[in-house]
């Protein structure tokens, strides 16, 4: 391989990181602002047309050459020795259908749906089902019945239905933003083999459990039931606590954890994407606030939240690092 030209390596950086992910047989799922590109192996979040964040492997970055190193290369971006990055700008160029042509000024990209519009096909509130959402919440999850019942009343917990997606009948958990406006949301399925699927804003809104203004303390969590696990087990005073839709701390909850001042805590997962991004988030908020106390790790006993919940009495604490 002989040196990479200039021209070569803006060329490759101009490549649409959605066609670089359909030629590796990923398909698109549009939520709100972002697309998803999931399968066995991955789970990537594209926003803006340029940035990039493996879900699976708490992995980020900006561009196709960044992407290129983390499908084909298997290293993160910042640890890419030269070799590797040339290695990545010439499998680029190999890629079927590959364009170094950026995209056309003429063909704007397509807005994204609102919130309100996916809401009213894929998250309609039924509450003749709340009965039987409840019934789940509190008999399968173990859920204290004080909790869901308040969570309900104010609207962040309610039962859904979709006659378009039939798997996305069950429970919505709704995303608020620092104004208190509902921005996404959450669905967690209730038939067999049923699993969650996020609608709208998750980057700069999240279901909480606590009041996100009078809160000097913020635990992080992966998903809304292990957000209301942890209370349950923990009964934080002064807490509130987030559930970020995965194992990734956004800027935005980074940006209010140092506004407010408050004591961070990351609980997630006891499992390799809940290390990594813990290790993630740990590095970014030292980078971007220095001069504050870092965050803490705090650990369920088994895998998550719920499992230590469900296994109560005999666990009723996570592990503080």
């Amino acid at each position: 391989m002989g040196p990479l030209s200039s021209i070569q390596v803006e060329e490759a950086r101009l490549i649409p990181l959605e066609r670089v992910l359909s030629s590796q047989g990923l398909k698109p799922r549009r939520e709100g602002t972002t697309t998803r590109y999931k399968n066995d192996q991955f789970n990537i979040v594209v926003s803006n047309h340029a940035l990039w964040f493996d879900n699976s492997a708490s992995v980020g970055g900006r561009g196709a050459i960044d992407l290129a190193l983390h499908l084909h290369a298997k290293v993160a971006p910042r640890q890419a020795s030269p070799s590797q990055i040339q290695d990545a700008i010439d499998w680029l160029g190999r890629l079927d259908g590959a364009s170094t042509a950026a995209p056309s000024q003429s063909s704007p990209p397509a807005q994204p749906e609102s919130f309100a519009s996916q809401a009213a096909r894929l998250a309609i509130r039924d509450d003749e089902r709340w009965p039987l959402a409840r019934l789940y919440l509190m008999q399968d999850r173990r859920l204290p019945r004080d909790v869901v019942d308040h969570l309900h009343q104010a609207g962040d917990i309610y039962a859904t239905f979709s006659k378009e997606r039939p798997e996305l009948t069950g429970v919505c958990f709704v995303h608020r933003n620092l104004q208190d406006a509902a921005c996404g949301a959450t669905i967690r399925g209730l038939g067999h083999n049923a699993g969650t699927f996020s609608i709208g804003e998750k980057h700069a809104s999240w279901f909480a459990v606590g009041d996100i203004d009078l809160a000097r303390n913020a635990v992080l969590v992966e998903a809304p039931i292990d957000a209301i696990s942890y209370v349950a087990l923990n009964r934080p005073a002064d807490t509130v606590v987030v559930s970020v839709s995965g194992s990734h701390a956004t800027t935005p909850i980074l940006e209010a954890a140092h506004a407010r001042r408050w004591h961070l805590a990351i609980g997630f997962d006891k499992d390799g994407p809940g290390h990594a991004g813990w290790d993630h988030c740990a590095r970014n908020y030292r980078q971007l606030y220095p001069d504050d106390p870092p965050p803490t790790r705090t650990l369920p006993a088994l895998k998550d939240w719920n499992d230590d919940l469900r296994a109560a009495p005999s666990l009723r604490r996570g592990r503080r690092l």
